[in-house]
C-alpha cells in the first residue's frame, strides 16, 4: 500500500510542477518500465531457464544417451517404469588437423688436432590447417570429435527392489557404455 501511495504522490508532485498531466504520465510510465526491467534481471525471477552445467554439444549428447538407456533398460524384464541420468567427467573434445614441419641441421667441424665435433639443431613447427569458412574468415579443419568420458549413471526404476533386477540393469548399463559397475547406481523409484 505504501508503495502505491508513494508512486501516486510522486506522480502528483511531478504533474503539478510540470503543469501538464501528460508529462507526469510519461514519467510514471518510464519509472514503471525501469522497475520492470530491474525486476526481470533479478535471479530466480523466472526470466528464463538456468544455463546447463555442460556445453550445448555435451548436454545434447548426454540427453540422447539418457533417452537411449531409458529405452533399453525399460525393456529389461521386471524393470517397469524407469528414469536414467548420465553425468560426464568433461565436455566434448575437438581435435583439429595440424600441419607439422621439422628441420634438422647438422654441422661438423674439425679441430687443429684432427678431432671432429658435430652439432645438431632441430626445430619443429605445428600449425592448424585452416579452411575458408565463407564470409572471408578462416576456420580450423576438424579432424575428430571425442565424446565425453562417462562419470556415472543413475537408474531409478520400479523393479529395483529386486536384487536380480538391479543386477540385470547394472549389466545392461555397464555393457552398453563400457564402464565399470562401480559407476552405476540402480535404485527403486518412489511410487
Amino acid at each position: 500500500m505504501d508503495e502505491k501511495k508513494g508512486l501516486y504522490a510522486l506522480w502528483k508532485g511531478v504533474s503539478q510542477r510540470a503543469g501538464d498531466r501528460r508529462s507526469g504520465l510519461l514519467l510514471l510510465a518510464g519509472l514503471a518500465g525501469m522497475v520492470l526491467i530491474l525486476l526481470s534481471a533479478l535471479p530466480g525471477s523466472g526470466g528464463g531457464e538456468a544455463a546447463p552445467s555442460q556445453p550445448p554439444d555435451t548436454q545434447a549428447y548426454l540427453e540422447e544417451l539418457e533417452d537411449r538407456l531409458e529405452e533399453i533398460v525399460g525393456q529389461v524384464d521386471g524393470v517397469g517404469r524407469c528414469r536414467v541420468m548420465v553425468t560426464a567427467e568433461n565436455g566434448v573434445e575437438y581435435v583439429y588437423a595440424v600441419e607439422e614441419s621439422e628441420n634438422r641441421n647438422t654441422a661438423s667441424s674439425y679441430g687443429q688436432d684432427g678431432s671432429r665435433s658435430q652439432t645438431q639443431q632441430q626445430t619443429s613447427d605445428q600449425r592448424y590447417i585452416l579452411l575458408d569458412s565463407g564470409g572471408g574468415g578462416k576456420q580450423a579443419l576438424l579432424k575428430t570429435q571425442r565424446q565425453p568420458a562417462i562419470q556415472g549413471v543413475v537408474v531409478v526404476c520400479q523393479g529395483a527392489g529386486s536384487m536380480v533386477v538391479q543386477e540385470r540393469v547394472t549389466q545392461v548399463v555397464t555393457t552398453a557404455l563400457g564402464i565399470p559397475y562401480t559407476k552405476v547406481c540402480v535404485t527403486k523409484i518412489s511410487r
